[in-house]
């Protein structure tokens, strides 16, 4: 039996399927059209857990907890990874849990960002005792393994580039010969399979593209870094946050070649208890004199305006002049 829900955000399905025959595992499988990064809640020894991050490619499964499956509750959040063209598709639900942007094993999901992490809202799954679950994650075109790998390898081709015109898990001659065209760029063997090898060179080849355009940030102190961008939409201004920086590390603001002449953004440093550090008696902020809409929760924002009348706080971000670069790199220090 299985259950299908609507997850409106990202305007895509996930199938929930109750056990089957296969050995003692919770299963995670992947039937879109994009690479998924997936994560799950649960509960061990009555204490909440969330663990991530199982890249999942197009068509395939992955174990995300070994053992036979309890009679009770467990949550699934999964999210298209960076590298894809477009905005962000979430299979979410409203159950929050801890989370990090590397590899993550974390206890409890209270006060997140007290503790350091951030957070992400889980879709719960109602499960039976038995040997194994599957949650499936589906879009609407409700691919099968076969035309889920197809689908996702005529997503990264497009995405990096090659000449295709849409999504549709068939492998028609317009598709094959992308791929032909990609295996050459790549100097592989021109075989034409549509397979997981050929998905992990495509998946490769586009993290390697995403990386060397964009704008990106790095935090070069000791502390916890929160930053957000402002930026044109078209014909409106836009503000998106907060981008989690831990110390020493680089994060990804803008996807994509920058295409407008300036971008504007504010970071903030924070100590353990969530409170802005001071620095030389000064609060550790990068900030300018352009205002923009922001909210102490992770936000999306159309429009700088009234942002207090619209129930939203007010930060004033600093320009980035581009200078015609397809990447920029802000170092916070």
């Amino acid at each position: 039996m299985k259950t299908i829900l609507q997850i409106a955000a990202a305007a895509l399905l996930c199938w929930l399927a109750l056990p089957g025959a296969a050995h003692a595992d919770y299963q995670f499988c992947n039937r879109t059209s994009y690479v998924l990064d997936a994560a799950i809640g649960y509960s061990s020894d009555d204490i909440w857990k969330s663990r991530g991050w199982k890249r999942l490619l197009p068509g395939s499964c992955e174990t995300m907890l070994e053992g036979p499956v309890d009679d009770g509750e467990y949550y699934v959040f999964a999210r298209s990874f960076d590298a894809h063209k477009g905005s962000i598709k979430y299979f979410s639900g409203n159950t929050s849990f801890c989370i990090v942007e590397a590899p993550f094993e974390i206890e409890g999901r209270e006060q997140c960002a007290m503790r350091g992490f951030d957070a992400a809202d889980f879709l719960r799954v109602e499960t039976k005792a038995g040997a194994s679950w599957t949650t499936s994650f589906s879009e609407a075109s409700e691919y099968s393994a076969e035309d889920s790998r197809i689908a996702g390898a005529q997503r990264l081709l497009m995405d990096l580039g090659f000449a295709l015109k849409q999504v549709d898990g068939i492998a028609a001659s317009n598709t094959l010969r992308a791929v032909h065209a990609f295996q050459r760029s790549a100097n592989l063997t021109q075989t034409g399979a549509i397979d997981e090898v050929l998905l992990a060179n495509l998946t490769s080849r586009a993290i390697a593209v995403h990386q060397s355009v964009g704008l990106d940030f790095c935090n070069r102190t000791a502390e916890l870094v929160w930053a957000a961008v402002g930026f044109r939409n078209g014909a409106e201004d836009m503000s998106s946050g907060w981008i989690r920086i831990d110390p020493g590390s680089c994060r990804k603001a803008i996807k994509g070649k920058l295409t407008e002449e300036a971008y504007y953004f504010y970071a903030e440093a924070v100590d353990d208890m969530g409170a802005i550090v001071q620095r030389y008696g000064a609060p550790l902020i990068w900030s300018g004199d352009r205002p923009y809409c922001t909210k102490s929760t992770r936000f999306e924002i159309r429009g700088r305006e009234r942002c207090a009348a619209r129930g939203f706080d007010e930060r004033t971000f600093k320009r980035i002049e581009t200078s015609g670069e397809a990447f920029l790199e802000i170092t916070l220090d």
